[in-house]
């Protein structure tokens, strides 16, 4: 399943649950494609997944639309997404080269 598909299932749900979902979906994105080199490709996948949840949270209701950047910032302090992370950064992956 898309991780839109699945925010648009737990839009309704509380903000503790979506995160959880949402953030182990991105630890799984992570460490699949959390090599060296493709740090730039995780960011925008973070900012992606950012961008959406809030177009989710502020489709909730009627009141949603009223959710401004700064409110969903709140929010992210409150229960923030995962950050993007190299499971295999630079030095580990020049150790498994073979030259």
């Amino acid at each position: 399943m898309s991780l839109q598909a699945l925010m648009r299932e737990m839009r309704h749900h509380t903000i503790r649950k979506q995160v959880g979902a949402i953030n182990a979906v991105l630890r799984g994105h992570y460490g699949y494609y959390g090599v060296a080199g493709n740090y730039r490709s995780l960011t925008k996948v973070y900012r992606a997944v950012e961008r959406y949840w809030l177009k989710m949270l502020r489709s909730r209701s009627r009141d949603g639309g009223h959710l401004t950047w700064g409110a969903f910032q709140q929010i992210k302090e409150r229960t923030p997404l995962q950050q993007p992370k190299l499971r295999l950064p630079y030095r580990a992956l020049r150790a498994l080269a073979i030259l």
